[in-house]
Parts: C-alpha cells; structure tokens; sequence
C-alpha cells in the first residue's frame, strides 16, 4: 500500500490530500456541530423540563391546598352551625330533617367554593353517612360500619391521608382519588368520623398530561407515605385499581416508584423530584436519549450535505492539483535525465519559472546542508572533546593520589576517625561529581561536592584553609553543567591561597539579578595577574608545555586548563554572553561567572 501511494503522480497526490482534508474537515465540522447542537438542546430540553415541573407542581400544590382547605371548611362548619343550633355535633340524628338539612347546606356550599371536588361524604363512627355528589341528589344511609373500620385500620388522623376507594359496598366504590380526614367534636375533643373528598384523578391527569409535548416524561404523584395518586402511566393506573385493597395498592404503588428511582443512576435519564407540600410530592422521569432523537436526524442532515459537498470540491481539487502539478511534472521530467549522472549539484538555468527557481533552490540547499553538515560534526567534535577533559578532570590522579596519602597518613597517625571522614568525605564527592553520568546537576548537588572537595583540601593543607559558601536560595533551584565551581576554587587554592604560605579563605556566593545569575568565587591570596587569566581562557598556556615549567608550574597549568574548560563548556550550552571575569575585591581576588539562565534553557 506503502509502494503503491509512492509511485502516485503528484497530481494525484495532490488531488488525495485535499479530498482527504476535505473530509477531516467534514468529519471534524460534523462532530462539533453535533457536539454544539446536542448541548444546547439537553440545556434548552432540561430547562424546560425543570420549567414544565414547576407549572405541575404549583397546580399540584393549588388543588392539594384547596382540597385541604374544603375539609378543613367543613369540619369548622359542622361544629358551629350544629352546635349553635342546640344539636350536638356527637352522632346527629340521621332522622332528623333539620340536621340532615344544615349538613346538606354544608356540603352545598364547599361544591361552590372548591370546583375541584366532586363528591363529599360526613361519616360518623356509629355508621350513619351524609353524601352528596356534585350535581346529583343527596343521600344519607347507615350502617357503614365496614367503612368505619376500614379508615381505622389505615390509622386516619386530623393531617388526613389520601386512598383509592376501597371494595366495599358504599357509594365511594368506585375508582377515585380520596382524601380522607377525622372529623373532631370541638367541644368533647374526640374524634366522632370522617370527612370524606372525592377528587377525578382523570381530571387530576389531564391538568399534567403532555404540558409541554413530550411524551417521553413520566410523571408520578404519591402522597407523604409513598401512595402513588396519578400518573401519565395509565397501565400503572390501571393495575393500582386492580388492587384488592389499600396495603395492596401501597405495596405496588411502592414498586412502581421505585423502578423510577433506579433511574437516577441510569445514563440517558434525568429524574426530577419535587415536594408539592406536606403530603404530596412529583417525581418525574424524562428520557433524554429519546428527547434528543432531533439530534440524530441533524446529523443525518449534515452528513448528506457533507457527501454533496464532497463529491463537489473532489471535482474541483482534480482540476486545481493539474494546474499545480503541470509545471512540477515538466520539471521532473527534466530532472529524470541527468539520473544516471547527476553531479552534486543540478545544472543551474537561467529559466526564471518554477523550474528554475526549484533547481537554484535545490543547489542552495545542498550547499547549505553540506556547510550545517560540517559545522554539527565539528561542534560535536568539540563536544566530545570537552566531554573526555571533564572525565578527566572528575578523576584527577593528582588530587586522588594527594587525598590517598592524606588518608594513610591519618592512619599511620591512629587518627582513626579522620581518616575514615576523609574516606566518607571522597566517596560522596565522587558520587555527586560522577552523577550517573549525566552532564547537568541541580545547583545544591554541586554546591555539595564543592563543600566535599573544600573539606578535603582544608584537611590536606593542616586547617590552613578555610571556607564559607553563602548562594542565595533562589540560585539554589537551577541547573548548571556538573564541575562547573570546582576549577574556580582550584584556581583560588593554586594561585592565591597556596603561594600566600599562611592561612588563607575562600568565599563562594552569588546573586541573581533578572534573567543573569553571577556566581563569584573570592580569595584572599596573592591573587592572579590579568595577563595570566588572559592566557588561561585565551588557551595559550597548555598542558603541552609542561616540561619547561617547574612541578608547581605544572599542577597550575593542569587547573588552567579546567577554567578554559569551564569557559567553554558555559558558552556552548549559554551562548557567546556568558562570560568569566577576573576582578580585584578589597580582600583580595574574585573569578566571577556571568551566566544567562534565559538563553541556556534552564531557569531560575
């Protein structure tokens, strides 16, 4: 497949990329106008769910309050009209026309006041029963003991409590919702029946159903015990009036409800749970997934146009990429015959077209890259060679061999616990100074080391040396090329404190201003001659003229050629700004190191 692209014209190649740009573009478009449209639809669809809920809730609430309202209106009513017409409110006689009359008048007068009820009924506890439905004739009868007992066995108190109608022989057997309430007599403060209300869950339906088009809501209305008293499920209604009696009815009510809670966990559904009042809450269940169907069919549209469009512009790309290709082809024709013998560079032209600006740029590249070709085998040759001195510098034989005489000098002496710190001491300044083999080392570690080689070198020289290291924390968190400090203090000890023959110091600090760090290395020895440091970084002074200088001559030669090393090392990871300077302090002599940290990548 590989081959066979290859050996492609570039006029097909040419007309493939854009077609295939093309279509990632289409397919990039597609997903983030799906993306952008699917968004603002579940937003648009949950704030109007969340909108539709309100509005049913608030109806729910009105009808609930005034079926509340009616019962508390007619428990007050019977109280005071009853009593102060001298017929005690304790079981009135069911016989008497007066008493049938007033309450009559009662239940009369709630049909006008509250139009949501459609049946009202006075139950006392010894059976006799007032009821009345809306637009329909009054009656009253006893021995409704049965129903009495019903109402007691459900626990009915004065906060009331909704049911469907039992199965029993009443006038309330058939299917409706009820709210049931015990009717209290004020004056001996016992309860004496029931205020029974009668509210059309069809007409409680139709006041939810659909509000907002979107059959794929569910809607569930229980009461505070679980009771479930409507629903847009109307098979779920309809198994609620199967139900032989209430504990039946609750127990499948408690099913139903709980299927939809389980919803909630369930991706593509959005379950919404509402408290209409003390007694009555909405749960509501709406498929998302379903709700967005319009999403899918934009994309189908999208996705239709997008073909169109690419057969279109598939069209167009053949005709744009033969343009382009034509003179290209020419050009490679023209090529393919100096194949067998083609020189290093083309022929030049004089052929001020495309082809003769290729051929003259193609030339110009050979030249520049045969030019970057030995400009990078060259730096990694100095690399490389400035890679093998700091090797080399890492494990000095002079200062090893020094350190290991120092150390069975102490031995031979029984200083037993100097010779082992020595010992310590050179273990973890090879170990920081060696660093696995990486070349970069976090200012701290070479601080460290150089606190390890100073310790050495003050042991070496009887505590004729001394030392302080005062960085700033920030100069504390960057890297620096390892063995970047220890030449300068070598430097310090061979040319300044050494020659001094007395007690000598050596300071290490620095400071960080803008983007620039300078780390300064001071002395106060004899000092070196400017013309000294010169030849030193200038690299005049080699390790190659050793035999015409004295021991001492040769040991500062061998450190020179660390600070050169240094020198160099800093300019090519910093660039030609960073520097090393001498310069004369009142105690003495300071090498300073002018680093900038924003040009060798490694900031503060």
């Amino acid at each position: 497949m590989k081959k066979r692209l290859k050996n492609l014209s570039i006029q097909q190649r040419i007309s493939y990329s854009f077609t295939l740009f093309f279509t990632v573009l289409v397919i990039c478009i597609i997903f983030v106008l799906r993306g952008i449209y699917s968004s603002q639809m579940y937003e648009k669809l949950i704030q109007g769910r969340s909108y539709e809920d309100n509005l049913i809730v608030q109806q729910m609430a009105g009808l609930a309050s005034n079926t509340g309202s009616c019962c508390n209106s007619i428990i007050v009513n019977l109280n005071n009209t009853l009593e102060l017409n001298g017929s005690p409110l304790f079981y009135p006689n069911l016989y008497n026309t007066t008493t049938k009359k007033k309450i009559l008048n009662i239940i009369e007068n709630s049909f006008l006041l509250y139009p949501d009820v459609g049946h009202i009924a006075v139950l006392y506890n010894n059976g006799d029963m007032y009821e009345k439905e809306r637009n329909r004739s009054y009656r009253s009868s006893d021995g409704n003991l049965e129903l009495v007992k019903q109402f007691g066995k459900m626990g009915i108190t004065t906060t009331g409590q909704w049911y469907y109608s039992l199965k029993i022989e009443s006038a309330f057997s058939g299917f409706n919702l009820h709210y049931v309430k015990v009717l209290r007599d004020v004056e001996s403060n016992s309860d004496v029946g029931y205020i029974i209300l009668e509210l059309d869950e069809q007409r409680l339906y139709e006041t939810y159903q659909y509000k907002d088009g979107a059959p794929e809501v569910d809607i569930y209305l229980t009461d505070q015990n679980g009771m479930l008293l409507s629903s847009d499920d109307r098979e779920a209604m309809e198994a609620l009036r199967a139900a032989p009696d209430y504990d039946a009815q609750f127990a499948y009510s408690k099913a139903v409800l709980g299927h939809a809670e389980e919803k909630k966990g369930m991706s593509g559904f959005r379950v919404g749970s509402y408290q209409v009042n003390d007694t009555w809450r909405l749960t509501t269940v709406l498929d998302v997934k379903a709700s967005l169907s319009a999403v899918n069919n934009m994309t189908i549209v999208i996705i239709i146009v997008s073909l169109l469009l690419l057969c279109v512009f598939n069209a167009l790309s053949t005709v744009i990429a033969r343009r382009i290709a034509r003179p290209i082809s020419q050009l490679s024709e023209h090529m393919r015959k100096f194949t067998h013998s083609l020189p290093e560079n083309l022929p030049d032209t004089d052929v001020e077209n495309e082809e003769g600006i290729l051929i003259s740029s193609f030339n110009q590249m050979v030249r520049m890259n045969r030019e970057l070709f030995e400009n990078v085998t060259n730096e990694k040759r100095e690399k490389r060679r400035l890679e093998l001195a700091l090797l080399q510098a890492q494990i000095k034989p002079h200062f090893l061999y020094n350190t290991l005489d120092t150390i069975f000098c102490l031995n031979s002496m029984d200083c037993y616990k100097d010779a082992s710190r020595m010992i310590k001491l050179l273990a973890d300044y090879y170990r920081l100074v060696l660093n696995k083999g990486l070349d970069w080392i976090w200012m701290d570690q070479e601080l460290e080391a150089l606190q390890k080689y100073l310790e050495i070198q003050s042991v070496r020289y009887n505590d004729s040396l001394s030392y302080s290291i005062e960085m700033p924390e920030e100069l504390r968190a960057f890297k620096i090329p390892k063995l970047t400090l220890q030449p300068l203090v070598e430097n310090a000890i061979y040319h300044g404190i050494k020659p001094k023959n007395g007690r000598g110091h050596i300071l290490v600090t620095g400071e960080l201003v803008d983007d620039w760090a300078y780390i300064y290395v001071v002395d106060d020895g004899i000092g070196m001659s400017r013309e000294t440091f010169r030849r030193i970084l200038s690299g005049e002074q080699k390790e190659a003229d050793m035999d015409d200088i004295s021991s001492a001559d040769k040991m500062h030669s061998m450190e020179s050629f660390g600070l050169k090393n240094v020198s160099e090392r800093l300019k090519m990871y910093y660039g030609q700004g960073t520097c090393i300077q001498l310069d004369d302090t009142p105690i003495g002599t300071s090498i300073a190191l002018c680093i900038n940290l924003k040009r060798g990548g490694h900031e503060v």
